[in-house]
């Protein structure tokens, strides 16, 4: 019995060989798999008595219906909300942010109260109402005025939302403006 068993075993082993052998060849000959993934990486570099844009004003993809209505972005939440015959779809929409720091005495905000976001290639045209915020110092966002007077301390953080008025049966396309944020420090 023990003869028996022993031939056995080389048997299996022999078949086990032979098995790893074929296996390891079609793994060699297999194509290699891999997938690639871009990441990005950013900074936003402030100096004194400077002002940096790190993000820009998005209301994002919006349908324009039978009725006019609204896309508002708030400076402080970030959250978009619509009225009337508006709905949001698709990308996510954002506030401007800029960041500044400077002055030892005061900071006074002013800025473009409106914008206008021309279709391109012509043929039509939105405007929206601008709002302010800052961070404050204990972290939390506060809404500014037309025009804002304040204490400085380090970096500021400025956002701007606002409220896009769209018409009824918008004609589709790509619109865009531009407006003006200034800080003056003294």
């Amino acid at each position: 019995m023990g003869i028996l068993g022993t031939s056995h075993s080389r048997a299996a082993l022999r078949r086990l060989a032979i098995i790893s052998v074929v296996a390891a060849t079609a793994l060699a000959s297999a194509p290699a798999l891999a997938a690639d993934q871009t990441g990005t990486a950013a900074v936003v570099v402030v100096r004194p008595n400077t002002l940096v844009k790190s993000d820009d004003l998005d209301f994002g993809t919006l349908v324009s219906g039978p009725t006019a209505g609204t896309a508002t972005i708030n400076p402080a939440t970030n959250a978009r909300s619509t009225t009337g015959g508006v709905t949001a779809v698709g990308t996510p929409a954002q506030r401007a942010v800029f960041q500044g720091t400077g002055g030892i005495f005061l900071t006074i905000v002013t800025g473009d109260n409106n914008v206008t976001l021309t279709r391109a290639g012509g043929g039509g045209s939105m405007t929206a109402t601008l709002v302010r915020a800052i961070t404050t110092s204990g972290g939390g966002i506060s809404i500014l005025g037309s025009s804002a007077t304040l204490l400085p301390s380090g970096v500021q953080t400025y956002y701007v939302g606002g409220t896009l008025t769209v018409p009824a049966n918008q004609p589709a396309g790509d619109y865009s403006g531009t407006f003006q944020l200034t800080v003056n420090y003294l």
